[in-house]
């Protein structure tokens, strides 16, 4: 659909900045499965020092409410000290099936991870 359609049946998510239903990685893993990783790298916060990779550490999640549940994987930690970020990647396993996502999460004002971004990786 080209820019300034009139279209508004098809919808299109052109930034990625808003959450959509059209964005696959959003209507698998919501707010709540979101958290509940966040709140994983929370758990392990102490070990993911400035400039490390976790390249062998696995932790698994589970959202009791949705019933989703997935491992986190591939932890990198290494621009944590300049953008509080770490990038990690993580499966998901949904009603919709399982896939394997790349993700990047943020610490907050009071040094509490949140997942900033998410999408399909590549298998």
């Amino acid at each position: 659909m080209p820019m300034g359609s009139n279209n508004v049946d098809t919808p299109t998510l052109l930034t990625g900045s808003i959450e959509s239903s059209s964005d696959v990685a959003y209507a698998d893993i919501d707010d709540e499965d979101r958290k509940v990783i966040a709140e994983n790298l929370d758990a392990i916060a102490p070990e993911l020092t400035a400039g490390t990779t976790i390249e062998d550490l696995t932790l698994p999640w589970l959202n009791a409410i949705s019933g989703n549940s997935g491992t986190l994987s591939k932890l990198d930690a290494s621009s944590l000290g300049e953008t509080g970020c770490v990038s990690f990647e993580t499966t998901a396993n949904t009603i919709a099936g399982i896939k394997l996502y790349s993700g990047t999460a943020c610490r907050d004002v009071v040094k509490k991870f949140a997942v900033t971004t998410l999408s399909v990786a590549d298998a």
